[in-house]
């Protein structure tokens, strides 16, 4: 594995390279303080991953993961933050991030966490701070299955932004990723980052269930 950390403080990317490096021994780790440092290291250098605390000097972190999305291509990008948010981690989600990861989780959900990305998978830390009915006492900072739908009887698709509900409204006519891809104009690669997205906010385990709970509420009729 080859992997960049783009983190403006020397220590957290000395940690991230010492964890690399226990995930995978024969891992290549090429660092970066700022965006202009990782547009250097990604001209030179082909990698697997990026690695990134999205608070660096001179901008908004969710436009620095827009910028390292822009800068990055087709590499997935990990967001590493020591904020547990909620409403953070799906807004970094959307800005272009295949995963976002709380700095104070455990190595194994770290490690799980980039697998699934290398795999093609979102990942998102189960019950962060602001769920809706969350409960305060419990860090509940696992990587356990995730459900982000309401627990008030609300609509559970309004979690969804209007680019994901009108993926999973096209889920719900049947029509696969590529299908997709030509009705929104967007490429393949795009759609199915939406798509593991979806069933992760919904709490869905397919894309049937997600088709069966689109058509109860509306969409994909």
């Amino acid at each position: 594995m080859k992997a960049l950390i783009v983190d403006s403080q020397w220590i957290s990317r000395a940690g991230l390279t010492h964890l690399l490096s226990l995930i995978d021994p024969k891992c290549t780790v090429s660092e970066a303080s700022d965006l202009s440092e990782a547009l250097s290291v990604l001209s030179k250098n082909k990698c697997d991953i990026c690695l990134m605390d999205p608070a660096l000097a001179d901008i908004a972190p969710l436009d620095a993961v827009r910028r390292l999305r822009a800068i990055a291509g087709e590499i997935p990008i990990a967001v590493v933050s020591d904020r547990e948010s909620r409403l953070f981690a799906l807004q970094a989600v959307e800005a272009g991030a295949q995963a976002y990861i709380v700095k104070k989780s455990s190595a194994e959900d770290i490690r799980r966490a980039i697998e699934r990305v290398l795999g093609g998978e979102i990942s998102l830390p189960a019950n962060l701070r602001d769920l809706p009915g969350h409960d305060e006492s419990k860090s509940g900072l696992s990587e356990a299955p995730a459900s982000y739908t309401s627990s008030n009887g609300h609509d559970p698709v309004s979690v969804l932004t209007p680019r994901q509900r009108d993926v999973l409204g096209l889920i719900a006519t049947g029509k696969r990723n590529a299908e997709i891809g030509e009705v929104l104009e967007i490429s393949p690669r795009t759609v199915q980052i939406h798509v593991s997205t979806i069933l992760k906010l919904l709490g869905v385990g397919n894309r049937t269930e997600a088709a069966l709970l689109a058509r109860k509420h509306g969409l994909g009729a």
